[in-house]
């Protein structure tokens, strides 16, 4: 897997600058990709026997419409550059909104299938008539809005948060996150929960680990008796510090990154060094050039690949992290 993506061997800074020219004004993904060189994807399928207990994989790479997050501060004025992202493949937005920069000024003429907000204001009236203007005028397509005011960041009410980190460890902070957030639930009725999670490098176990973060908390829902569904906004934000100062390399790194988190069902991903839009749209085409691969395939013959140790990894996480849980409850 270490070469999950790889660059040609010549120069990589005129190899970058020849796909940001090219890519300007080209809507077909497909068609841009046929005519460059240097790209190599080792796709991973295979047909594995489902399980009752969660959503199987039919594939690794099935969770397309979730699609990638651009982020753009409140000075980014280019919505050329905007809109043919959105063309690239990604499905949403992410605004980093300072006071004083009305949304509907950022996102005239732009469309997208969702919106993520993120306010940063002065005070509290203004961030509560931020928040108002999107919950009225993006209700159906704004599904995450948090405000900061003076660095201090505010979820909405009855959202509870759990900082997970697994990019060393995986049934250890599992463990923990079970724990807190059980005693989160008894203090509050929450309307939904936002795990923030770190994820490492290691591609199969940290797909297999978000999976199993999203059944660990739908079982301990259900052990806890509530009504109805209590959604876990899955949140995963990679720490800029220990991705590489090299862009190429971080580019390299975003891409395991991402794709961990797309396929891992992430609700919510960060991409980092948002100043660098050749990196954004890059990552972005390389996205979408692994789901036209995967989209050509039915199935590999190999069943020590793809979705069938996904399946497998996040059993055995689910059972282990399940089973501490519960004899932490019966020693109460």
């Amino acid at each position: 897997m270490d070469n999950f993506f790889s660059f040609p061997s010549s120069d990589k800074n005129i190899w970058l600058q020849k796909v940001t020219e090219d890519v300007k004004g080209k809507k077909n993904i497909e068609e841009f990709f046929q005519n460059i060189d240097g790209i190599t994807i080792d796709p991973f399928y295979t047909e594995t026997e489902r399980s009752d207990d969660f959503e199987p994989l039919d594939r690794l790479f099935d969770v397309v419409e979730r699609g990638l997050r651009l982020n753009i501060d409140h000075e980014t004025k280019n919505h050329e550059y905007i809109k043919r992202f959105l063309e690239c493949g990604a499905s949403a937005l992410q605004l980093d909104i300072k006071s004083g920069i009305a949304p509907e000024d950022l996102l005239s003429g732009i469309f997208a299938e969702y919106i993520f907000m993120h306010l940063i204001c002065k005070d509290k009236d203004q961030a509560i008539l931020y928040s108002d203007y999107m919950e009225n005028q993006y209700k159906d397509k704004s599904t995450l809005t948090f405000i900061q005011v003076e660095n201090k960041i505010i979820y909405p009410l009855q959202t509870i948060i759990c900082d997970i980190d697994v990019s060393k460890e995986v049934i250890g902070p599992l463990s923990i996150f079970l724990k807190e957030a059980e005693e989160k639930i008894q203090e509050a009725k929450p309307y939904r929960c936002i795990p923030n999670v770190s994820i490492g490098k290691n591609f199969l176990l940290s797909i297999s680990t978000l999976r199993a973060i999203r059944i660990l908390w739908e079982n301990l829902v259900a052990k806890q008796g509530f009504e109805g569904d209590i959604p876990a906004i899955l949140t995963v934000r990679p720490e800029e510090s220990e991705l590489s100062s090299d862009p190429n390399q971080c580019l390299i790194e975003m891409s395991y990154l991402t794709l961990s988190a797309l396929i891992g069902n992430v609700d919510v991903f960060y991409g980092t060094h948002s100043n660098q839009e050749t990196n954004h749209l890059l990552n972005v085409l390389m996205m979408q050039h692994v789901f036209i691969e995967e989209g050509k395939l039915d199935t590999i013959k190999d069943p020590l690949a793809g979705s069938y140790m996904v399946e497998q990894i996040t059993h055995k996480i689910v059972e282990q992290v399940w089973q501490k849980y519960l004899e932490g409850e019966n020693s109460k």
